[in-house]
C-alpha cells in the first residue's frame, strides 16, 4: 500500500506464530555519497540509536525493546540502510512506533556524536585488519570504475572524526524521505490496526528533496583489470569475477543458476575439479552479486602462494568450457533443487519475509520475490550458456589476489 507523502508499505499476516517481524528500509548507502560523506550512511545508522523525539535517552529504544523481549538490529550497504525489529506480538505496534521515530526524528546529540565517532572509528579499523573485507574493498574499485558501486561502505577514519553534527543533519533529511522508504511489517498482526499505526507516524513524515540526484549505478567499462597486493595473511585470497545484468533484468535468474552450478557447495563444478580433483585451492566459491544497477558474477578462492599460475589457469579453462557447454541436465536440476530448498527454508522465518519483500519492494522489483522459483524453474542450458557468452569473456574477467607477505 502507499501513503500520501510516498512512503510505500508491504504487510503480510500470519498467525502460526505470535511473533511479529517490523523492517524500514531507506534507499541510501554509500553509493550515495560523496568523498567528504564516505561512511555517512554507516554513521547515521549509528547515531540514531541515540535518541529521537519521542524516546529522548540515548538507551531508551533499546531498553523498551529488551523489556520487551524483542530483538533490535541495522545494516547499511552500498544501496540502502535497513532497520529491524522481531518482537512478541503485543509489542510490535510499539515497535513500529520506535523505529518510525528513529527514521523520522533523531536527535543527534552532540554528546552522543562524539563518542560513537570512536565506535565507529574501531569498526574500520578493525575492517582494515579483516583480509576478507580488504579483499572485497579491492575487488570492488577494480570492478566498478565509474559506477558509484566502488564507494565503500564502512567509510573513512578521517570523514568520520571530523565531519560536523551539521552536516550529518544536512544528508540525513536529503536521503530519509518518505519517498525512499518501505516498511514491512510480517507476522501476528491485525491489519486494519497496523495501517492505522503507519498511518499516524511514518505515514506523516514530510521530508522532501526536490533536487535528489540519483547515483551512476551502470558500470558501462566491462573491461576486465588486475590487481596485485601484499599483506599479513597464511594463505593467498582472490576473488575473480565479471560484470552482469542489473535487477531488471530476467537475466538475474540465469545468473542465480550459472554461479550455483560453479561454486556453490561441495559438489559444484569449480569445487570439485579445482579442490577435490587437482588440489589447487583450500576453498572456492562462486556467486552472483544483485544490485538495482550493474551486478557482478564472482569467485572467491583462498590457496597456496606456489598455486596461483595454475589457479589462474585452472579458472580460465574452467570458466571458457562451462561457457561452451554449459552444465549438464543432471548439474542443472540438482541445483534447482537445492537453491529451491534454500529459499524455502529461508521463508520459514517472518524475518526473512519482512526483509525480502521490503528490499525487492524498495527498488520496485517485488515481482522478483513473488515469481523467483517460477523463474529458476525456467532456467534451461542454453540460457546459461548465452548468460554466459553476452557476460563473460577471458578480457572481461577482474581479479584481485593478495599474496602474503
Amino acid at each position: 500500500m502507499n501513503f500520501k507523502n510516498g512512503l510505500t508499505a508491504v504487510l503480510k499476516k500470519d498467525t502460526s506464530v505470535p511473533i511479529v517481524s517490523v523492517y524500514i528500509w531507506v534507499k541510501t548507502g554509500s553509493i550515495n555519497e560523496t568523498p567528504e560523506q564516505a561512511g555517512l550512511s554507516h554513521f547515521i545508522e549509528h547515531l540514531v540509536f541515540k535518541g529521537t523525539k519521542n524516546f529522548p535517552g540515548n538507551t531508551e529504544i533499546m531498553e523498551n525493546i529488551e523489556n520487551m523481549g524483542g530483538y533490535v538490529n541495522a545494516a547499511t550497504s552500498k544501496e540502502y540502510t535497513c532497520f529491524y525489529i522481531d518482537i512478541q506480538k503485543d509489542g510490535y505496534i510499539q515497535a513500529i512506533k520506535m523505529l518510525s521515530d528513529m527514521v523520522t526524528n533523531p536527535l543527534f546529540p552532540e554528546k552522543e556524536i562524539v563518542p560513537e565517532r570512536k565506535v565507529v572509528i574501531e569498526e574500520i579499523q578493525r575492517h582494515k585488519d579483516n583480509p576478507h573485507s580488504q579483499l572485497f574493498e579491492k575487488f570492488m574499485t577494480t570492478t566498478y570504475k565509474q559506477a558509484a558501486y566502488k564507494n565503500s561502505v564502512i567509510g573513512t577514519e578521517d570523514v568520520i572524526a571530523n565531519i560536523p553534527r551539521e552536516e550529518i543533519v544536512k544528508y540525513f533529511k536529503e536521503h530519509y524521505i518518505p519517498s525512499r522508504m518501505v516498511i514491512a511489517v510480517v507476522g501476528d498482526i491485525d491489519i486494519k490496526e497496523t495501517k492505522k499505526v503507519i498511518s499516524e507516524t511514518l505515514g506523516q513524515n514530510q521530508n522532501t528533496n526536490p533536487n535528489f540526484i540519483e547515483p551512476n549505478i551502470i558500470e558501462k567499462d566491462d573491461t576486465g583489470t588486475d590487481l596485485v597486493t601484499e599483506d599479513k595473511l597464511a594463505h593467498t585470497y582472490m576473488l575473480a569475477g565479471f560484470l552482469g545484468p542489473d535487477m531488471s533484468s530476467k537475466d538475474i535468474y540465469v545468473a542465480d543458476v550459472a554461479l550455483n552450478v560453479l561454486g556453490a557447495g561441495k559438489s559444484s563444478r569449480l569445487n570439485r575439479i579445482l579442490k577435490e580433483e587437482k588440489q589447487l585451492v583450500y576453498s572456492i566459491s562462486s556467486s552472483f552479486m544483485t544490485l538495482n544497477g550493474t551486478g557482478t558474477a564472482y569467485i572467491s578462492a583462498i590457496f597456496d602462494k606456489t598455486n596461483y599460475e595454475q589457479v589462474k589457469d585452472a579458472l580460465i579453462q574452467e570458466l571458457d568450457k562451462f561457457t561452451a557447454e554449459g552444465p549438464t541436465q543432471e548439474e542443472l536440476q540438482k541445483i534447482k533443487i537445492n537453491m529451491k530448498s534454500d529459499w524455502l527454508f529461508d521463508l520459514q522465518t517472518f524475518n526473512e519475509q519482512a526483509s525480502l519483500m521490503g528490499f525487492w519492494k524498495l527498488f520496485n522489483h517485488l515481482e522478483v520475490f513473488e515469481k523467483y522459483l517460477e523463474n529458476i524453474e525456467k532456467v534451461t542450458v542454453d540460457d546459461v550458456k548465452n548468460f554466459m557468452k553476452k557476460y563473460y569473456s577471458k578480457e572481461k574477467l577482474s581479479k584481485v589476489v593478495v599474496f602474503p607477505k
